[in-house]
């Protein structure tokens, strides 16, 4: 099981900085790598919207809407990380977008009683995948750089390798190549994109089902 400290413990080692971290041990170590760990974890995380940190929930009802003038308030989980990914008025095999709505403080509201959102949410460092905790190893590395050994060249060199030149705007290096694989895993077609409400919206003939390929 590896957890934070060891992470940091990689990413020190990474910039040829041998002194093992542990919690409490070296307060001015513990104090930079507290503050880049947050920073690492909040930028790769808001890279893309990764797989294994999305979790889809049913908000809760509140029993006492806001009078907000929406018949229903939902609650969003608290441990998100920004704003939803997505809304449904219903999850599951057949997923219908919430349409109508509003977002106002932790919530969101509308006129149907049954509300799930998709949400980033951060694992814990112990069920990360590999080649993401490498990934991340390397950038936490480029973190760490600047406030352990003053070096912006260091900073920039694995940054590089983690995220891709400036011109790749975060999408290339180590990261690019994750978020290319953790695309090509997605399901061919949405259940969403084929309950597609224009062509649906015929019972019969050439225009039901799918929209392509019916003319």
């Amino acid at each position: 099981m590896i957890d934070k400290a060891e992470i940091v413990n990689m990413a020190l080692s990474e910039i040829g900085h041998y002194t093992t971290f542990s919690t409490g041990s070296n307060p001015d170590l513990e104090d930079a790598v507290n503050q880049c760990w947050q920073r690492t974890i909040d930028h790769c995380v808001s890279l893309h919207d990764w797989k294994d940190f999305r979790r889809t929930r049913k908000l809760m009802r509140l029993t006492n809407a806001p009078e907000t003038g929406w018949s229903y308030a939902h609650e969003l989980p608290g441990d998100r990380i920004g704003e939803p990914l997505k809304l449904l008025s219903r999850a599951g095999r057949s997923p219908d977008p919430l349409r109508n709505f509003e977002r106002e403080e932790n919530l969101v509201l509308c006129d149907v009683p049954d509300v799930w959102a998709r949400c980033k949410v951060i694992l814990s460092p112990t069920d990360w995948d590999p080649g993401w905790r490498a990934a991340f190893v390397t950038a936490l590395a480029g973190y760490l750089a600047v406030p352990v050994l003053h070096s912006e060249d260091l900073k920039h060199e694995k940054h590089v390798t983690a995220f891709g030149t400036p011109s790749k705007e975060g999408s290339g290096g180590l990261f690019g190549r994750l978020m290319a694989l953790d695309r090509a895993s997605s399901p061919l077609g949405s259940p969403i994109a084929d309950a597609e409400p224009v062509s649906g919206a015929h019972g019969s003939g050439r225009c039901s089902g799918p929209w392509h390929g019916g003319f």
